[in-house]
């Protein structure tokens, strides 16, 4: 009952202008993705961080940070880890995100202008062959850096760091000088260039003088009520019903980016005190807090926790050989870390297996160096035997 025969299949005229929110497809051979075979993994479980780029040189601090130390004094230090390996690109935490923090939805158009507003995107690269290319997806978000390139460039302090190691916006701060979009390496800030939440998308252009909703001029329904939107009454109060009450809602001129979902972690951090009462035992359990896009993944790539917890699950995740930063060159030191992708190509399928993966071809052309290599540079041949093919749990 769920085939069907008979389909044809005709050329269609015209073309169509496809919105794509990236444009970068190649790293040429820069580690942002790592990757190995099971074989070399096995080999050398330490492949990820062999493919770290030389750090830069910390320059000596003239004065002390006291955000540092009163980190030290916390009970919590959130952070978060990403397995590639489980990652299967499909976009769920994207759709969780924006439903969890009124991300509005601004339409092709602005997207096709590069004025995207998800603040987590899933980024996909290719390598290898072009004509038979592999392919591999990555969740990009607010790296939430110890060392965070925006907060020294906003001139309002908007963006700030908090003693729980969060990079946090305060919206009533930003006056939109995108300061901190251009300077974030990782490009995972966004900006309302409209106010997407309270215009239709077919009048952000529209200003309230020459525009009019349903006969009534927008002029005379902003001096009525200056919170109303350019919606119809009904309309606006469906509007507002749809959005989530326990995150603030954006208007034009605000920069925004990924919070951790950081009103579910007050919310868990309350509950906890009330539960403690007059004990001192106010730290969250392990898994009590869920962001938005670890609660919506079907893999369980995403982890979230508290860092000071050395039995927590995102601190064991970190501890791992295949855990790595990205950019880590930078001196970023982002809170959000990356566990490498481990293929495992069966060397039977013809025309299907290599050696080693793309990526990390590319990356020992471009370094003039193979993450394999042992520290003594007599680490083993770059080829490996055909073996029988790997069916270790975890891996692909």
């Amino acid at each position: 009952p769920y085939i069907a025969l008979g389909a044809t299949l005709e050329g269609a005229d015209g073309r169509q202008e496809i919105a794509c929110t990236q444009g970068h497809w190649s790293m040429e051979g820069r580690p942002v993705i790592r990757e190995a075979n099971l074989e070399q993994f096995n080999e050398q479980p330490d492949f990820a961080k062999r493919m770290s780029l030389p750090l830069p040189e910390e320059a000596e601090q003239l004065y002390p940070n006291p955000l540092q130390r009163r980190q030290q004094s916390q009970v919590h230090q959130w952070g978060m880890s990403i397995d590639l390996n489980s990652c299967v690109g499909c976009s769920a935490c994207v759709l969780a995100c924006q439903s969890e923090n009124n991300v509005p939805i601004v339409g092709k158009e602005q997207v096709s202008y590069s004025r995207e507003m998800h603040w987590l995107r899933i980024d996909r690269y290719f390598s290898g062959d072009p004509e038979d290319p592999q392919v591999v997806t990555q969740p990009m978000l607010c790296q939430h850096c110890e060392s965070a390139p925006c907060e020294n460039v906003c001139p309002v302090n908007a963006t700030v760091h908090d003693d729980e190691g969060l990079n946090l916006m305060v919206y009533n701060r930003c006056v939109g000088t995108r300061y901190c979009s251009n300077n974030c390496p990782y490009k995972v800030r966004r900006f309302n260039f409209f106010d997407y939440n309270r215009r239709p998308i077919g009048k952000l252009y529209q200003d309230p003088i020459t525009s009019t909703t349903r006969g009534e001029w927008e002029l005379k329904r902003w001096f009525q009520n200056p919170s109303k939107g350019s919606l119809p009454e009904d309309e606006w109060e469906l509007v507002k019903m749809v959005k989530n009450p326990d995150v603030t809602v954006r208007m034009r001129g605000v920069m925004e980016k990924c919070t951790f979902c950081v009103q579910r972690i007050e919310q868990a951090k309350i509950d906890q005190k009330i539960e403690a009462g007059a004990s001192d035992d106010v730290e969250v359990p392990d898994g009590a807090i869920k962001p938005a896009c670890q609660q919506a993944c079907p893999a369980d790539a995403i982890v979230f926790g508290n860092l000071k917890d050395p039995n927590s699950r995102v601190s064991q995740l970190k501890e791992q050989q295949r855990d790595y930063q990205v950019l880590e060159y930078l001196g970023t030191h982002p809170r959000t870390t990356y566990l490498a992708k481990v293929r495992n190509p069966n060397p039977d399928m013809p025309g299907n297996y290599t050696d080693s993966p793309a990526t990390m071809e590319e990356f020992t052309e471009r370094m003039d160096q193979h993450p394999l290599q042992s520290h003594n540079g007599h680490g083993s041949e770059n080829g490996q035997s055909k073996t029988e093919h790997h069916s270790e749990k975890g891996s692909h």
